[in-house]
């Protein structure tokens, strides 16, 4: 009997399997009235998409960059890569409006990124979808959407006869693998469905008989939504992704049928990464890091392990905007040329971090493991018993063997979290830790309770042990405020990001002290420059005392108009030196950087270092930099006049040069790049000052001009300057920095001296590659 039963099963199992085929098939070749569309994403090139059904005209790609991100391996055949902010697909609604009692949309999808939303929105039935398809009037409960929330959760929503209906799905889409989707209304049955993978994951009764209102004024979208939320920089609410295989018919498909999209195929991650496809922008640097595409912000974290440098950086894979906050990850032989990988540390459901992967810091624990201390956001904080949304996550490598550290896991439990009397409340941010002989501490971002100014706070832990269990031994404990000024100015802000406390040489190793770097906070009121203070650190009581010259007296590393910002310090096990990171601010509008497809750069990796006697800071670019330099323009040392060296300089032009020139006697100097007969931008020496102008204050720039003050060393003055298209890093006697952003027009690239009182001794310029 039982034999008998595994037999009939198997021939049912068979005969759903052929059905199936078969279904598919028809839905796939059969031209009829119940299929409204079909699109197989197969044409590999160019700019329409071919309805397969024929019965609608070849449709327009919508992409604010060309060539489209066609894919040769799809699920059936190609597909397409959907960038998150402005690839759709339009169908007008003369051509395709949905209605009628039945309908069943079916599609694979490969989402690469889920959008943030108010936690309580899905409640509150207030949720801002991500789109698969759109077409849909709610305020006249009208036509139908099929998207997804944050998480991933998906929602169909139809507006019908009897009312408006939103079905939610019980379970989660996949980031970065394929997942197929169908939507079935049948007003027949009087039911909507929703399947992945071949399962049912939410169903909701309708009335017999409704059917769906057609929503007579929107066009059909694909990847985007018909009401989407929109920011200066573009629309959210847009797929970001890869779409295979979209059928929309008027019918319905029955839970047997969907056997057969439980088997799904795996996906490479290189084939829905962010494209490098922004090489001919003339104004994206080309030798600095970033993403390909989209926005990041401070990079942070770095750490040597294995050969490899890690640096990881704010990103939102959807667009060039402040949102959807995760951790994009790079990785370096030299700390120079740097390749984005898949990103390391996303918000995640049931986490302590489900609202924003915030800056943070890393360190290794007791046996040399790398541990990624980040800000966990959580804006349902106050369910979750805690005080602020803002705590302290860690993360550790999911597989030591892998060179490049691609995978990371969340602990499940926070390293920290803020307490009464911490601070002040809400701002508790951007951990650094520093390890010394006697345990870890731990620095975190925050207000005084004291006065109106920043402040750091200080934890200690004798113990940090990644288990093989995948527990982490830890145990922080809160020490006080590292330091607060007396008498805070609007100047220093209100609160201190990204606090970096260290231990710093000079060159011969004689003089040691602590450093202690931090950014002023928030941008919009307070100077956000990087400041620092050198001292002495107390690690029992975690005070820093500063230097009597540093006292109530921050000094700034680079002068520039608030494009080097978000400092973060790797001390490297591998060279034994200090080096700075920073974030280069774009500082063009929204409406531009959304234009342009991306949004800032990381800078120039730093050396830092102490003087000769302790009483300042030294800094220059990384010295691997060098290598870099494809073809020496000019190299030559002497006496020369100004007019000498404007001869030199004739015929450089350029955007992509390192030149170093040192004036001896030198009271005043001016030094003008990117320069036109309209347009230039001007290092400029004077009587003991550097500034830095532009006059390239179009549509495009940012107007600034910035400088401060600089001590020749015996009346010599050396600049050395990186041109990067739109990025221009000056460094002056390895003492300043002025970075500065120039969006100068493609024809204006000569280099000249335009004022000098002094004789130039050094003139170096190279050609750098990409």
């Amino acid at each position: 009997m039982r034999k008998q039963i595994k037999y009939l099963m198997a021939v049912v199992v068979v005969a759903i399997c052929v059905f199936t085929v078969v279904f598919g098939f028809i839905l796939r070749n059969k031209k009829d009235e119940k299929m409204i569309l079909h699109l197989g994403f197969n044409e590999g090139s160019g700019t329409v998409v071919s309805d397969l059904s024929g019965h609608l005209s070849d449709a327009t790609v919508h992409d604010r960059l060309q060539p489209l991100q066609w894919r040769s391996k799809g699920v059936d055949g190609g597909s397409l890569l959907f960038d998150g902010d402005s690839t759709y697909i339009q169908y007008d609604k003369e051509e395709c409006l949905i209605e009628g009692e039945t309908l069943c949309v079916s599609v694979w999808l490969a989402p690469r990124a889920f959008e943030w939303d108010d936690p309580q929105a899905k409640s509150k039935g207030t949720q801002a979808l991500t789109a698969i398809i759109s077409q849909y009037n709610a305020d006249k409960t009208a036509g139908i959407l099929l998207g997804y929330q944050r998480f991933g959760q998906l929602c169909f929503e139809v507006g019908a006869t009897d009312g408006w209906h939103t079905l939610w799905s019980k379970e989660d889409l996949k980031r970065d693998c394929w997942n197929h989707v169908a939507a079935v209304f049948d007003g027949k049955s009087g039911e909507m469905r929703l399947y992945l993978n071949g399962d049912c994951v939410g169903e909701a009764e309708v009335s017999k008989a409704a059917s769906i209102v057609p929503a007579e004024q929107k066009a059909f979208l694909i990847g985007r939504n018909s009401n989407a939320q929109r920011l200066a920089a573009g629309e959210l609410n847009m797929f970001s992704g890869l779409i295979d295989d979209l059928m929309i018919c008027a019918d319905v498909m029955e839970d047997a049928q969907m056997l057969a999209y439980s088997d799904v195929p795996q996906l490479d991650y290189e084939e829905i990464a962010l494209p490098n496809v922004l090489q001919e922008d003339e104004f994206r640097p080309a030798y600095h890091g970033a993403p390909y595409q989209h926005w990041m912000n401070e990079p942070h974290a770095p750490f040597y392990y294995n050969g490899k440098y890690h640096l990881f950086f704010q990103q939102n894979m959807t667009g060039t905007y402040w949102r959807n906050i995760q951790w994009g990850h790079l990785v370096s032989d030299d700390m120079v040329h740097w390749t984005p990988i898949k990103e390391a540390i996303v918000p995640t459901r049931d986490s302590v971090v489900p609202d924003g992967v915030w800056s943070g810091n890393a360190t290794y624990d007791k046996n040399g493991i790398p541990l990624l201390f980040f800000t966990a956001g959580n804006d349902s904080f106050k369910q979750a018993g805690l005080l602020s949304n803002q705590n302290i996550g860690v993360a550790y490598p999911k597989n030591l063997s892998d060179e490049n550290l691609t995978e990371w896991m969340i602990y499940d439990q926070l390293a920290v979290e803020q307490k009464p009397g911490q601070g002040r409340l809400g701002e508790f941010r951007d951990p650094y830790i520093l390890k010394m002989q006697d345990g870890w501490y731990m620095f975190l971002c925050s207000g005084s309770t004291k006065t109106v100014g920043g402040t750091v706070l200080v934890y200690q832990s004798d113990k940090l042990e990644l288990k093989d269990d995948g527990t982490i031994d830890m145990d922080w404990k809160y020490l006080g405020p590292l330091y607060e000024l007396s008498n805070p100015t609007a100047r220093f802000g209100t609160s201190w990001e990204l606090p970096s406390v260290f231990s710093i040489t000079n060159r011969d190793g004689t003089v040691t002290k602590t450093a202690f770097i931090f950014s002023p906070a928030p941008a919009s009121t307070a100077d956000n420059k990087i400041y620092y203070m050198l001292g002495t650190f107390d690690d029992e009581s975690g005070s820093f005392v500063p230097d009597e010259a540093f006292s109530e007296n921050p000094q700034i590393l680079d002068y520039g108009d608030n494009v080097f910002t978000g400092p973060s310090i790797l001390q490297d096990p591998n060279t034994k030196q200090t080096y700075l990171f920073s974030i280069m601010q774009d500082q063009r509008s929204g409406a531009q950087e959304g234009a342009a497809g991306w949004a800032h750069t990381v800078g120039l990796t730093r050396q830092i270092w102490l003087n000769e006697d302790g009483s300042d800071l030294c800094m220059k670019p990384i010295d691997a930099l060098h290598t870099y330099e494809k073809e020496v323009l000019v190299d030559e040392t002497g006496a020369f006049t100004m007019a000498q060296i404007n001869e030199m300089l004739e015929d450089i032009k350029g955007d992509q040069l390192h030149i170093r020139m040192t004036f001896t006697d030198v009271t005043q100097c001016e030094l003008r790049l990117k320069a036109s007969e309209k347009e230039f931008t001007a290092l400029t020496y004077q009587n003991g000052n550097i500034s830095a102008k532009t006059t390239t204050r179009g549509k495009e720039a940012k107007p600034g001009e910035s400088g401060g003050p600089l001590h020749p060393d015996e009346g010599n003055l050396t600049m050395d300057i990186y041109i990067d298209r739109s990025l221009i890093e000056a460094f002056f006697n390895e003492q300043k920095s002025i970075s500065i952003r120039s969006y100068s027009k493609w024809d204006a690239q000569s280099v000249f001296l335009a004022d000098c009182d002094a004789i130039v001794t050094q003139i170096y310029i190279a050609e750098i590659k990409d």
